[in-house]
């Protein structure tokens, strides 16, 4: 026998059997994608079967039962053991829902000594104390340069370290905040909540009622397996900060590789897409997590501005009062009628915008009235008209005392445009009712309180200027009277005839009271 052409036989039909084997192959796989394109059941029911099988060589086949879709109570066993062991924090966590308080929490456990020292300063209370001592432009000036020291301190790593531990804290609250007791109860009425005394007799249940909070629980269990989570950190932060110890991180660590586990093994996807029907469902894990440390930086900044502004603004309010009484003897009375504050609580509630000079041109106008048309128009009439001196000097006073005279008269018009039969107060009041369903209504609101708001700062910038200009060469005036031969006005004796007070403290009168009148007017300009 030629054992060498036996080999050879052999060899060849080997090889036939390999082409034949690759034929079929071949039109094995042109007829399943063929099949496959033509009925797309049969390729789902195809991958189910196969998602079942997968899923029953897993360590948890125990949980379902893919032939009736059925999850057994070996699945509600584990949910419930988890849910004992949470329950603790659980509890705790419903009964602080106010995020805002475990963000600062983690926020003041991460500070510097440096950090803590400063952060006294930012308190409301504190800044309002140091302003009683301290100019508030200094006091800003020494806010800002704290603030920026404070900011410093949270370098890279201290920023990261923080953000990642609330990244831990969101995810182990999230876990723990799952409602684990619903979930029981789809599979025994006899369950209470925070009541462990007792197992509950667990029964099969339909798939189909767990199958959302299975999608639930797998995106907030998958996302306390992130390997970048530092738990001792966290852990570290619950032992310093609270009274009681609901979890510990052995057991917490144990919680941990059991998701592992089941992630890894795609237990509880499988049972989804067999649910489901969805073959293709994979677990997505949210990244809804924002910034800690950017929020709370901002919030402080914002909250030392506003502080100073408060107290800048009752400053200035208390300084204008003050001037206000030196004045007018009071600050309780009323010159306009339509240009008022009284007005703006309509426009505030239809989130409109306000008039914002209302105080200091009702002041304007009062002056204009009390002073300058009475003591200003007396001086004038016998100083400036009566009086012997150079036109150049005489002219500014008396171009500005005729043009306050004037502003009176424009306030008055400008008061009465916006009463409910002038222009501009008709045009209020008509469009009022439609600014809840007409923005264009409440655009034209919105112009006719700018316009009316320019023009009333107009008023005010126009005679405070006059006023400087009146008080200037009245200080002049009062300058050269007190002279042994003046050298502005030439006849001052003559001109007391016609005035029935001193002269000297006639025109000291007046420049005081435009002294005043003009730092009131500062306080709401400047």
């Amino acid at each position: 026998m030629d054992v060498g052409n036996i080999g050879k036989e052999k060899r060849e039909e080997a090889k036939a059997a390999q082409k034949q084997e690759e034929k079929q192959s071949f039109f094995q796989s042109l007829f399943s994608n063929l099949f496959k394109s033509s009925n797309p059941e049969a390729e789902k029911k195809r991958k189910l079967k196969a998602i079942a099988k997968s899923f029953s060589k897993t360590k948890y086949h125990s949980f379902y039962k893919a032939s009736t879709i059925e999850v057994l109570p070996p699945f509600a066993k584990l949910f419930y053991d988890i849910y004992k062991f949470v329950a603790p924090a659980q509890a705790i966590f419903k009964a602080n829902q106010n995020p805002n308080l475990y963000k600062a929490q983690v926020i003041n456990f991460s500070l510097s000594e440096k950090q803590v020292g400063l952060l006294e300063h930012f308190d409301q209370q504190k800044i309002m104390e140091m302003a009683r001592t301290i100019p508030i432009q200094q006091l800003s000036t020494k806010l800002e340069e704290e603030f920026s020291i404070f900011s410093a301190e949270f370098d890279n790593e201290r920023m990261n370290r923080t953000e990642n531990l609330y990244k831990a804290f969101s995810a182990l609250q999230d876990f723990c905040c799952f409602d684990y007791y619903m979930l029981l109860k789809k599979f025994t009425n006899s369950i209470q909540e925070y009541n462990f005394n007792t197992l509950p007799n667990f029964e099969k249940i339909n798939g189909e009622y767990i199958t959302d909070d299975l999608k639930d629980f797998c995106a907030i269990a998958y996302a306390i397996t992130d390997e970048n989570l530092f738990w001792n950190d966290l852990f570290a932060f619950f032992k310093a900060t609270q009274s009681t110890e609901t979890i510990t991180l052995g057991n917490w660590k144990k919680i941990i590789a059991k998701m592992k586990n089941i992630q890894q093994s795609g237990a509880f996807d499988l049972m989804i897409r067999h649910i489901s029907g969805n073959t293709d469902y994979v677990t997505q894990i949210p990244s809804h997590y924002t910034s800690l440390i950017e929020p709370y930086m901002d919030k402080i900044q914002e909250e030392i501005r506003t502080t100073i502004s408060k107290i800048g603004n009752q400053q200035k309010e208390n300084k204008a009062n003050q001037i206000c009484e030196q004045i007018f003897g009071s600050t309780d009375f009323q010159t306009l009628h339509f240009y008022t504050t009284g007005i703006n609580e309509t426009f505030i509630k239809k989130e409109l915008g306000t008039y914002i000079y209302t105080e200091p041109l009702n002041y304007l106008k009062a002056f204009l009235l009390e002073y300058v048309k009475k003591d200003i128009r007396e001086f004038f009439d016998v100083v400036v008209v009566r009086g012997q001196w150079d036109a150049s000097l005489a002219n500014p006073m008396s171009n500005a005392y005729q043009e306050l005279l004037k502003i009176s008269d424009e306030i008055t018009a400008f008061d009465n445009d916006l009463s409910e039969d002038g222009g501009s107060g008709l045009k209020i009041k008509n469009l009022l009712p439609k600014t809840a369903h007409d923005p264009g209504a409440e655009n034209i609101i919105n112009r006719v309180i700018s316009d009316s708001n320019e023009q009333a700062k107009s008023f005010l910038v126009t005679a405070a200027q006059d006023l400087i200009t009146i008080g200037k060469t009245l200080k002049q005036l009062i300058e050269d009277y007190s002279k042994q031969k003046p050298e502005i006005v030439q006849n001052w004796r003559e001109l007391e005839r016609f005035i029935d007070h001193p002269m000297k403290e006639f025109s000291i009168g007046i420049y005081k009271k435009i002294y005043l009148f003009v730092q009131l007017m500062q306080q709401y300009l400047s």
